[in-house]
């Protein structure tokens, strides 16, 4: 099974009980600080990595260092996730859930990329019109890819569109030479 559909599952049931017990900003802020903190420390990542520890004192350390802040029900969650011998999927639960998170609150990920860099108005105007056609609160990532030539790829969902004139280019070799 794909580390991301294991993450999805776990991130899902997680938002599933957080949403049941009114707690989701709580979690949601647990889940952003154990992020964080992973992300600075590759001394706690080696740890909770490392098979030869137990489940136990992994737990207790998360216990000593999130105990007094996060909610009991996201210390219960990191209990679950050490007892199944998933510590190696935190940071992907962690994204996951923020998508799921983005989902509950109608905010959608898109991406566009482009040869040049856009004018901020041309990029605010792009966020609104993208808002408009899907109904949904548009997070819009930009990156330059000067192999592009000219034109945009935008990625919104699992959809892509491409204007790029590097596929064109090749579409039409593709026809001039089939």
């Amino acid at each position: 099974m794909s580390r991301q559909i294991v993450a999805g599952r776990y991130a899902g049931a997680f938002f599933s009980l957080a949403k049941e017990q009114n707690l989701l900003p709580q979690v949601e802020q647990d889940l952003r600080t154990l992020g964080q903190t992973l992300a600075g420390s590759e001394e706690l990542k080696a740890f909770l990595a490392n098979r030869r520890i137990s489940t136990h004192r992994k737990f207790q350390l998360l216990q000593e260092l999130f105990g007094s802040t996060f909610q009991e029900l996201t210390l219960n969650f990191l209990g679950v996730i050490l007892e199944k011998r998933r510590e190696e999927y935190i940071e992907e639960i962690i994204k996951s859930f923020e998508r799921e998170m983005d989902r509950h609150r109608g905010v959608m990920e898109a991406e566009i990329r482009t040869a040049v860099e856009l004018p901020e108005e041309e990029k605010e105007a792009l966020a609104q019109k993208l808002s408009q056609i899907t109904g949904k609160q548009i997070r819009l990532r930009y990156r330059l890819d000067p192999g592009l030539m000219a034109g945009a790829v935008l990625k919104i969902g699992d959809k892509v569109i491409d204007g790029s004139v590097a596929t064109r280019l090749k579409n039409l070799k593709a026809q001039l030479s089939g």
